[in-house]
């Protein structure tokens, strides 16, 4: 049975694989097709991410390219190896029905999103829960190796390593030693890799008093609530926050009920240690959005399933259908449609507050097309069109759109497609009589 649920797995993961790629994985198909001295010296010092899922991306493209397709199956690959590595979990913690948490997780509306993304979170999810089981059979030379592929993959997912080290601390003391041996090919990647890693913490810090900030995940209510929010619906959401807030009421409390007949240790350390850690590292560095804790997603799923009542499988699974359904069937929430925007300009030229966040456009052959607010000074044109995409950080006094008032531009069109806002302008001064 679990081949047929893997095989399932897969082509959920595969359905809608082309949809447009959204800013993050235009960077990433940017990144792609960087030279690798290039994407050392010049983009790893500015960003904080580890190099090794974009370095894994730049090989996969000399082969494969770069179209939406080629760039995502990496993750679809990835995603359908941690729903099997959780049957392998499920079986060495003796859950009665192992093949529970599977069908959970190939179904989870969160997980196929993310295996269907260009980004590194479905690698960082592969590798934790491979982790886990190499720790579960106590093989610590591929515990090694995994921990420091962890490392170079997601800084956030290492939070998984203390919370391993309190559970053999506290439950297989006599280990200890075992264990932090095993840690010492982390230690040395992490001084080789130490003088990049400060230079991307530097860079990281100087957006602390931008609004740029708050939006990576500072400690609310609202991102740490979101966490298990988003476990259990995945994606979607609702315009009525009132209708939003009382389904999530119903949903979670049958999912607190068979959380709380869940007894085994390791997953709860798993699932809430890690996120306790990252509540507490997040009034330092932000990091609480639910994306980047897609590695405990399998824990959350593992506990869920030791619940021996046939009647919480069935509602937690129709949930999963019903949530990955609105996903994988419904475009509003799917991705930022930038495909679509590309379209809709053509051949016109399009202005960006700030002159940034171009990358999807880019990707999608506009670079032409994409001009400063400074250009528009000694070139005049009949029709621009202007991003409104996230201008509250990068413009919040919205300077450019004013700009372009103030040169004889009115708004005739505002377009959304899926959170990218883009406004058509005339300047009636540059039309004919």
């Amino acid at each position: 049975m679990i081949f047929t649920v893997l095989f399932f797995g897969i082509i959920f993961r595969l359905i809608y694989i082309n949809q447009s790629l959204w800013l993050d994985e235009a960077t990433t198909a940017f990144v792609a097709k960087m030279p690798i001295y290039d994407f050392f010296t010049k983009f790893m010092q500015a960003d904080f991410h580890p190099p090794l899922y974009y370095v894994i991306i730049h090989y996969w493209s000399l082969i494969f390219g770069t179209s939406e397709i080629a760039l995502r199956i990496p993750s679809v690959i990835l995603g359908t190896l941690t729903v099997y590595a959780v049957y392998l979990i499920a079986k060495e913690i003796k859950i009665k029905w192992p093949i529970i948490p599977v069908i959970f997780l190939a179904t989870s509306g969160l997980h196929i999103y993310y295996s269907q993304e260009a980004r590194m979170y479905a690698m960082a999810t592969f590798l934790v829960s491979y982790l886990i089981l190499v720790f579960i059979k106590r093989k610590w030379l591929f515990f090694s190796i995994i921990l420091v592929l962890i490392f170079l993959t997601d800084y956030v997912s290492l939070l998984i390593l203390p919370v391993l080290f309190l559970y053999i601390f506290f439950k297989h003391r006599n280990q200890t030693k075992t264990f932090l041996i095993a840690n010492i090919p982390l230690v040395i990647t992490f001084l080789v890799w130490l003088p990049i890693l400060s230079k991307q913490l530097v860079a990281g810090m100087s957006i602390k008093e931008s609004a740029w900030w708050n939006i990576l995940g500072t400690v609310t209510f609202k991102n740490v609530a979101l966490i298990p929010t988003k476990f259990m619906i995945g994606k979607i959401s609702f315009d009525n926050k009132i209708l939003y807030a009382l389904i999530i009421i119903i949903i979670s409390t049958i999912f607190i009920y068979v959380l709380g007949k869940a007894k085994n240790r390791l997953n709860w350390y798993w699932f809430g240690l890690s996120l306790l850690f990252g509540i507490l590292l997040s009034f330092f560095v932000p990091t609480l959005t639910y994306f980047r804790y897609l590695f405990i997603l399998p824990a959350f799923y593992l506990l869920l399933s030791e619940s021996t009542s046939k009647v919480f499988v069935v509602i937690i699974l129709f949930i999963n259908i019903i949530s990955s359904g609105f996903y994988l069937f419904n475009s509003r929430f799917q991705r930022e449609n930038w495909r679509e925007v590309a379209k809709e300009i053509g051949n016109q030229k399009i202005v960006f507050p700030n002159n940034s966040q171009k990358e999807a456009l880019i990707y999608y052959q506009k670079s032409n097309q994409i001009i400063s607010i400074q250009e528009l000074m000694t070139n005049s044109y009949k029709q621009i069109w202007l991003s409104r995409y996230v201008w509250e950080i990068f413009d919040p006094t919205d300077s450019t759109r004013l700009r372009l008032i103030d040169m004889g531009y009115n708004m005739v069109l505002e377009n959304n497609y899926n959170g990218v806002v883009i406004q058509k302008y005339e300047n009636k001064q540059s039309l004919p009589q």
